[in-house]
């Protein structure tokens, strides 16, 4: 796309897991509410570094193990002490001018990949109507193209193709106009990506975990505009 700057730019994180006999899929999407968010995200992780990861030559070698670092790596290169790791990427996040949209979709595990398209539309209009939502209300601009990681090249069809049917028909096409989707083509996604594959990964967690205290789902939640089918399940499973 001609002209495109870091701010025309959202990012999609996914996360999937299996519990029992049910399957929990969670799709965020992640823009930037100025124009300097990404920038900001970059220089507040190189401050980060000398912070947490010392000064010794083994401690630059020795990446956390956990969770944290399979989803974003990058991210946690700087943190040292497994134990504090959370809780400072949840208030890294917390100080990024940066939204939140996501979308949760639950269903049997083990459905036949005939159901893939309507598990994707699900994700794509939960989370596109919660984007489209907070524009309205800002008076913001869309973004002009959202990058999610690649999957193989049948997947990526099938999200396009999925993607290009939902968008035109949301009360908020109008808004979001001509807004793509693309596909990161390198194993190692950029900074922002990991963001938003961390803040689903959050949610995603939760939602496996809800009587577990983690700072960086409330950070997420924190960054959420809503309306989003995220917040129904959460009344749903408080009322019980």
């Amino acid at each position: 796309m001609a002209d495109l700057r870091p701010e025309h730019v959202a990012f999609l994180g996914e996360y999937s897991a299996s519990a029992q006999d049910r399957r929990i899929d969670v799709q965020i999407l992640c823009w930037p509410t100025v124009s300097a968010a990404w920038s900001m995200l970059t220089q507040s992780l190189t401050m980060l570094q000398p912070l947490r990861r010392g000064d010794g030559p083994a401690s630059l070698r020795t990446p956390i193990a956990s969770w944290l670092h399979d989803v974003a790596p990058q991210l946690c290169l700087p943190v040292r002490e497994p134990n504090a790791a959370e809780s400072t990427l949840a208030t890294l996040i917390r100080r990024l001018p940066l939204r939140f949209a996501v979308a949760v979709v639950e269903h049997q595990a083990g459905q036949s990949s005939g159901s893939d398209a309507l598990r994707y539309r699900s994700l794509y209009s939960g989370c596109l109507t919660a984007y489209g939502a907070y524009l309205k209300s800002t008076n913001q601009t869309a973004c002009r193209i959202i990058i999610a990681s690649p999957g193989n090249a049948t997947d990526n069809d099938l999200r396009r193709a999925t993607y290009n049917e939902v968008l035109p028909h949301l009360d908020s096409a109008a808004r979001l106009g001509a807004l793509e989707l693309g596909f990161w083509p390198e194993t190692s996604v950029p900074l922002p990506m990991e963001v938003a594959q961390l803040a689903a990964a959050s949610v995603g967690r939760h939602l496996e975990r809800p009587s577990e205290a983690s700072p960086l789902f409330e950070t997420v939640r924190a960054h959420l505009a809503p309306p989003s089918r995220f917040h129904s399940l959460s009344r749903q499973k408080r009322r019980k």
